[in-house]
């Protein structure tokens, strides 16, 4: 009679394993195609959303058939940079009237410090962690309001690029002032340290690049009224505090956002034809 041998199956206990991989392994691709759509091109998206509208508008071919590329080129080329800054302004007209639509605010002017105060609340409420309170400063004075960004929250040194976390705190200063119709400066500054890379030849033209940076920004991403907004570079020569300090050149490296009060800005005319109209009404 044969003898069967009886093996006693071996339970594991480490199955949950298997699982638990799978699940951090999903967890890594979410969060991986979160930060992609985060990071998106803006020339690459630029140039898509052309080649839709090419595809889908037959006004922009020839009767031949080839394309008629705006600034130039044939089949196959790819739009100029100009061509996409105004796609760009096109989509930022849109989120504009999506963000006042949805806020239900219309634009307004802000006058006088009871009305500037409000807004630097505002302001002020959003900034909720300590990192985006030291990176942006937010003061009232005669001039209006200034919104300081700091340059360690959103360039890096020697550079006009805006890093991406700098673009998400400009985002949300961005969504607060857009429904405000004052006049807007935006103003550069360096410390007195000089600039040393190929790019720029002085602290002036850094000062001037990051200001026009952001006033870009504001205009293609979110619909601002280029009429509404000027910029300037004042390089090292309008510091905030003394610049024999660390500290004290870490705040003058900063970029103003000044929205001026109409008392500051009432008697001076918006361009050439409404000087002329005022000269002629004085006369």
């Amino acid at each position: 009679m044969g003898r069967r041998r009886k093996e006693e199956e071996h339970e594991n206990h480490e199955r949950w394993l298997v699982s638990y991989a799978d699940f951090i392994t999903l967890l890594f691709a979410f969060f991986t195609t979160l930060y992609a759509i985060s990071t998106v091109d803006a020339q690459k998206m630029g140039q898509m959303v052309y080649s839709m509208k090419q595809s889908f508008d037959p006004g922009m071919f020839e009767s031949g058939g080839s394309s008629i590329m705006p600034g130039g080129g044939g089949e196959g080329s790819t739009p100029s940079a100009e061509v996409i800054s105004k796609i760009n302004m096109q989509a930022g007209l849109e989120l504009r009237e999506a963000i006042l639509t949805r806020s239900g605010v219309s634009g307004s002017v802000l006058s006088g410090k009871k009305d500037l105060n409000k807004l630097k609340r505002s302001i002020e409420s959003l900034l909720g962690s300590d990192k985006d309170k030291s990176a942006v400063h937010v003061t009232v004075d005669p001039r209006g309001l200034t919104l300081s960004l700091g340059e360690g929250g959103f360039f890096d040194s020697g550079s006009e690029i805006l890093k991406p976390e700098g673009r998400i705190l400009l985002d949300t200063l961005a969504t607060t002032l857009i429904s405000v119709d004052n006049m807007i400066r935006i103003e550069g500054h360096t410390d007195t340290d000089p600039i040393n890379n190929e790019k720029f030849a002085s602290n002036m033209e850094l000062s001037a690049a990051r200001a026009t940076k952001i006033h870009s920004y504001l205009v293609e991403k979110f619909g601002f009224r280029p009429e509404l907004l000027s910029t300037a570079g004042y390089g090292e020569y309008r510091p905030v505090a003394p610049n024999d300090t660390a500290e004290g050149k870490a705040r003058n490296r900063r970029v103003d956002i000044v929205v001026l009060d109409p008392k500051v800005t009432g008697s001076e005319p918006r361009s050439i034809l409404d000087a002329a109209g005022n000269s002629a009404k004085a006369e």
